[in-house]
């Protein structure tokens, strides 16, 4: 009883230290914790379901997980493929990583900084120990390339696995229960591995050294991602481009809904075309190639 309470302890610390960072600015008054987090997740869950659900029954079968899964990695597949040859090189491999970083500053900064405490400043700024793990894990003829076939073979050994283990009653489709419950069983796991990691003698329980150490340990690697110059203070200054970053960061996160969506249509009254210019699309669709009329 010890464990579980203490693991929901450094759990709701880490998740609300977290989110209130975060989202704070955005969202005054709402500190988020770990149900509002979690909500964010299941709520991230429910729209890739609804995009994997082909054929819009409410199940989610292996094979529409599967297509899913093709297309969203397939994505960067080919946008990383920069030759076209069909297979991803190391060098293709880490100049996609850099260009995802680079849209992404505060991920950047954190992983940069994550490098120069690990000893790596000698590095040529692409962490090559990031790709060459990724590259290892999927390339199934040690090529030390990544071929379209490896990477199909990957997105199925891995919708495999998730559905041995999230489809809980057998029947070889996914509901949105199933899905938020496997959101829950992730979470779970997330905490368990944190408590395992701080409890260092492995007796079960978190003394106070390894408490506060698992409580310092975070914090220190948050100072040293704040301290740009690495002059051992944090200033008002960095502390503030902290926050612009972080601001900008959610700002982007936010989706305004247009004028024109049905529910504000419904809501106003208003017609598409009173709102917004409506094309004329006519001229785009398809049309029979007179030389090769349709049989």
């Amino acid at each position: 009883m010890r464990k579980r309470f203490t693991m929901f302890g450094i759990g709701a610390l880490v998740w609300g230290v977290v989110g209130a960072t975060a989202f704070g600015a955005d969202a005054p008054g709402n500190l988020p914790g770990p149900i509002d987090n979690l909500q964010d997740l299941q709520d991230s869950g429910k729209l890739l379901f609804k995009l994997a659900d082909a054929n819009n029954d409410g199940q989610l079968s292996q094979r529409e997980a599967t297509d899913a899964g093709n297309l969203l990695v397939g994505g960067f597949f080919f946008s990383a493929d920069a030759n076209g040859d069909g297979t991803l090189s190391k060098d293709e491999f880490r100049q996609a990583q850099d260009a995802f970083l680079t849209q992404r500053p505060l991920l950047r900064l954190v992983v940069d900084r994550a490098k120069k405490q690990g000893g790596n400043e000698g590095s040529s700024g692409n962490n090559p120990d990031i790709v060459q793990g990724i590259v290892t894990i999927v390339d199934a003829n040690g090529d030390g390339q990544v071929q379209s076939s490896e990477l199909r073979q990957f997105v199925q050994t891995g919708v495999q696995s998730f559905f041995a283990a999230a489809d809980t009653n057998r029947d070889g489709q996914m509901s949105p229960s199933e899905v938020n419950a496997a959101v829950v069983g992730a979470a779970r796991a997330v905490g368990q591995a944190i408590f395992d990691g701080a409890d260092t003698d492995h007796n079960g329980q978190l003394s106070q050294a390894e408490y506060e150490k698992a409580i310092v340990m975070p914090a220190n690697a948050l100072f040293k991602v704040l301290d740009a110059n690495n002059d051992g203070q944090i200033s008002s200054q960095e502390a503030q481009a902290a926050q612009r970053v972080i601001a900008s960061q959610v700002q982007m996160l936010k989706v305004p809904e247009p004028a024109n969506s049905a529910k504000n249509l419904l809501q106003s009254g208003a017609k598409p075309e009173q709102v917004a210019p409506v094309p004329n699309l006519n001229n785009v669709a398809p049309r029979a190639n007179p030389a090769n009329p349709p049989r």
